[in-house]
């Protein structure tokens, strides 16, 4: 029987831990203590850049031969699968004998075994005394294809800080429209669309906007792109998106990033902002709710250090 829970693991840089349990915080609502965790909530692997994998448990035993029992007598059986060991990235006595393991679960299970293209995969792992089986799904790294796209500038936020940004902004809820009004060459649309969100971007400069265009048709992904004014949007959004430019000003003296702010606060029920410097007051000067925030930077070596804000309208 299915126990309606997963085993995640994490993977991730030091100086990208704070955004890491930003993520952890948004997709699924507690503060991260480890890299390998235990939740109810169904996410994909594939849209975080630091989720390695995912365990849905169909077993759990004391010992490996236990297991092997409950898979035998519940007559798991499928065609086409894999046995994989899922490699937690800690101290695990044993990880060496990963692929006997693995052979023997194999061995037990219903139906033929792919090596090439196997239609489902199962898992086995070994955390804090406790064996484990069920359905692995593994993370897809196509997202990073994305550094390849056609036109890009140098003071473009990482893929990896979009792909935090867009879970920070629809928590993992699809269902949520989201909008990026400042969006550049599309780095957020991107990997909006890779999560699968419906997600447009609004750009002032017409031929940033079609460079957009271009980076979406590249990878044949579809979002709206509008050339314009973010004041001329009358759409409402769940959540909107908004990378402020990189260097030093003073959002109380640039009337043009509070005019971004404010339309966006007009047009959102919440907002994700990513700023070069503290702007916590110049934000709850707008009356904007900050619900979480944290620091990140590029690098390893912190260059182009920037704060996340979470911030609710109203």
């Amino acid at each position: 029987m299915k126990t309606g829970r997963f085993i995640y693991n994490l993977n991730y840089p030091i100086y990208e831990k704070e955004s890491c349990e930003i993520e952890v915080r948004s997709l699924f609502k507690f503060d991260l203590k480890e890299k390998v965790f235990f939740e109810s909530r169904k996410v994909h692997p594939s849209i975080s850049p630091f989720l390695k994998s995912r365990l849905e448990i169909i077993h759990k035993a004391s010992t490996f031969l236990e297991l092997t029992e409950l898979t035998t007598k519940n007559k798991i059986a499928a065609s086409d699968f894999m046995v994989k060991y899922m490699e937690l990235g800690i101290d695990d006595p044993h990880f060496k004998k990963r692929r006997a393991y693995c052979k023997a679960i194999g061995l037990v299970i219903g139906g033929l075994a792919c090596y090439t293209s196997p239609k489902i995969i199962f898992g086995i792992t070994f955390y804090k005394g406790n064996w484990y089986f069920g359905k692995l799904t593994e993370r897809s790294l196509y997202w990073k294809k994305h550094n390849k796209k056609p036109n890009s500038y140098s003071s473009s936020i990482g893929l990896s800080t979009a792909k935090v940004l867009i879970n920070i902004a629809g928590n993992g809820d699809t269902s949520k429209r989201l909008i990026d009004p400042c969006c550049g060459v599309g780095t957020v649309l991107l990997e909006g669309v890779w999560a699968g969100y419906d997600i447009i971007g609004c750009e002032i400069n017409s031929k940033t906007a079609e460079n957009a265009r271009k980076n979406l048709r590249h990878f044949n992904y579809e979002a709206k792109v509008i050339t314009g004014d973010i004041q001329d949007i009358d759409e409402s959004f769940d959540a909107a998106i908004v990378d402020l430019p990189y260097g030093n000003f003073s959002l109380k003296n640039d009337e043009n990033q509070l005019k971004i702010i404010r339309n966006a606060i007009r047009i959102s029920k919440k907002i994700v902002l990513a700023s070069s410097e503290d702007i916590r007051a110049e934000l709850v000067q707008e009356n904007l709710k900050i619900i979480d925030h944290c620091k990140i930077g590029k690098n390893k070596n912190g260059d182009f250090l920037r704060y996340i804000w979470v911030c609710e309208v109203g």
